[in-house]
């Protein structure tokens, strides 16, 4: 498949993912490519985003697209795992339904605790979803978009909406505002200061003190979230999407892409096409 606009959102897609009896241990850090929600039935797991946070029977756990974060622990776990591209369904953080990844990108607590009729239902809606990309009919992509949007409802409704759980300073949200909106021009840590109006030595430190990851991190990790998106969704070659996600050195670009993904992008394009 090709497209004449490469940064244009992509085809929709989503995955899930059912495990039991899992133990999970500290793994380096990851960035998703899709937007993900962890229901967890069973056992428990910490994962650091920010800071860490713990995942306990009946609670989800909500991963924003290109948010770098790290496995902890975790011990006997019974999860699903839905992960979606959002621009490919229309969704975006600007809307409602999707404040909690917009809230958790900014600090909050990435954990809700549903109540029983709740975890029902969105363990009803996994299935149906599980079932739904097997099938891949002329329907699939606006079923998927409604079990989807039922699924952020309800996560969006048991969250608390006081914002008064968040770990993010004014000056952070905003630094990571622009890197959000300006990663994939040749932005560095100096960028970021002028545009927060603070010396780089003071918004380097504040940034890796509240978050846990440097300045360089999360532009990186922004870049390389794109980069896997237009490897999963165009036939661009690698070395046409290294400029388009901010480098001009395709040889950086694929190590840069290897830390995160543990592979190069040719082999995790493959290993994508493989799976599907």
């Amino acid at each position: 498949m090709t497209t004449d606009n490469p940064l244009e959102a992509p085809h929709p897609s989503c995955y899930v993912i059912h495990e039991t009896g899992v133990t999970t241990s500290p793994a380096p850090v990851a960035v998703h490519v899709e937007h993900g929600l962890i229901l967890v039935l069973n056992g428990w797991f910490t994962m650091e985003q920010r800071y860490e946070a713990l995942s306990l029977p009946g609670s989800v756990t909500i991963v924003p697209a290109g948010v770098p974060h790290r496995p902890l622990a975790g011990e006997n776990l019974d999860y699903w795992l839905l992960g979606f591209s959002a621009g490919g369904f229309g969704f975006d953080e600007a809307q409602s339904i999707m404040r909690p990844f917009a809230e958790v990108r900014l600090g909050t607590v990435p954990v809700v605790a549903l109540d029983q009729l709740a975890q029902q239902r969105i363990q009803a809606w996994f299935q149906a979803l599980a079932a739904e990309t097997t099938l891949q009919t002329p329907e699939s992509a606006d079923v998927q978009r409604s079990l989807i949007t039922l699924v952020l409802a309800e996560v969006s409704r048991a969250r608390p909406r006081t914002g008064e759980d968040t770990q993010t300073s004014a000056l952070v949200a905003r630094a990571l505002l622009f890197i959000q909106q300006q990663s994939l021009s040749p932005i560095s840590l100096s960028d970021v200061a002028d545009a927060v109006g603070r010396t780089p030595a003071h918004v380097a430190a504040v940034v890796k003190s509240e978050t846990g990851f440097t300045v360089g991190t999360w532009i990186t990790s922004a870049r390389v979230a794109k980069a896997a998106l237009l490897l999963q969704h165009t036939d661009l070659a690698v070395d046409q999407i290294a400029p388009h996600v901010g480098w001009q050195d395709t040889t950086h670009f694929i190590r840069q892409f290897r830390k995160i993904y543990g592979m190069t992008p040719a082999r995790w394009r493959k290993s994508i096409k493989t799976a599907r």
